[in-house]
């Protein structure tokens, strides 16, 4: 299993969010990711709230992700038995259950109360997807023993605000 992401995403026109379906579906069609669950909110108007869910997850590949997510939360419990038992406790809750994918790390409440902020014309996108790409990667870092202490994303908004901050550094002999 490669890297999983949750990404909430907001959008004050509709429109925008063709050019990342687009791209969601290409990265989906060449194995680079792999959507776990995606929603678009949509408000129409004042009382209507448009839905759309989609997954890239067949039934065996949900019983796969709910095995392997199970036996990495019993692993992180407890030993190799603890990864045993939490693989047949992810098989048998679900990957909704195992993952907390159905409330991509929200809960129902808090979705309800994201989509009742938005105004007419906004969107929402709520994301899970697993970087399929690297799972290669992450499997030989589990096999080498590896354990991670952090992890994190660096934007290209990030990278500017890094050199802003090298710059003011480097300015003012910091």
């Amino acid at each position: 299993m490669g890297p999983i992401q949750i990404l909430l995403l907001g959008f004050e026109d509709l429109q925008a969010t063709c050019g990342i379906t687009e791209e969601l579906t290409a990265l989906s069609d060449a194995g680079t990711i792999r959507i776990i669950d995606a929603r678009l909110l949509l408000r129409e108007s004042a009382a209507e709230l448009v839905a759309v869910r989609v997954s890239d997850l067949g039934e065996i590949e949900r019983e796969d992700l709910r095995a392997s997510a199970g036996a990495l939360a019993g692993l992180g419990a407890g030993a190799v038995r603890g990864g045993e038992d939490g693989a047949a406790a992810g098989m048998i809750l679900g990957a909704d259950a195992a993952l907390d994918l159905d409330e991509l790390g929200l809960s129902e409440a808090e979705i309800g109360q994201l989509a009742e902020e938005l105004e007419v014309g906004d969107a929402l996108l709520l994301l899970v997807i697993e970087n399929a790409w690297a799972t290669g990667f992450a499997n030989a870092l589990r096999e080498a023993g590896v354990v991670f202490a952090q992890q994190d994303y660096l934007s290209s908004e990030g990278l500017v605000a890094l050199g802003a901050m090298l710059g003011l550094e480097v300015a003012t002999g910091s």
